[in-house]
């Protein structure tokens, strides 16, 4: 019996991730280290003149970067992919990176 919509969607994504050799998936980064992850943008959070948040999927897991002092991030929307590095935080169970690097990167399904 095939698997279900969202069980193929994860499988999509966990190859996609594994094109980018320095990728870990988001279930393996370690917190308090430096880490590497690719996903694509699940969520955009907004707090004026504030921070931005963006949370990521990489069919492992999810991570949210949080950009303080930043109001946009040119380029990152909802389904896109996106590349971020920095040190790995894990707050309530969730994984977490404050003002990562980061770079677009081609969407999964382009």
């Amino acid at each position: 019996m095939p698997g279900s919509p969202l069980d193929t969607r994860d499988a999509d994504l966990r190859r996609w991730q594994a094109e980018f050799g320095d990728a870990t998936p988001i279930a393996e980064l370690r917190p308090r280290h430096r880490g590497t992850c690719v996903g694509v943008v699940q969520k955009i959070r907004l707090v004026p003149g504030r921070s931005i948040d963006v949370t990521v999927h990489d069919g492992s897991g999810r991570l949210t970067a949080t950009w303080t002092g930043r109001t946009t991030l040119p380029g990152v929307e909802l389904g896109g992919g996106l590349r971020m590095q920095g040190t790995v935080a894990e707050e309530g169970g969730r994984r977490r990176m404050r003002n990562p690097d980061w770079s677009l990167v081609a969407e999964p399904y382009s």
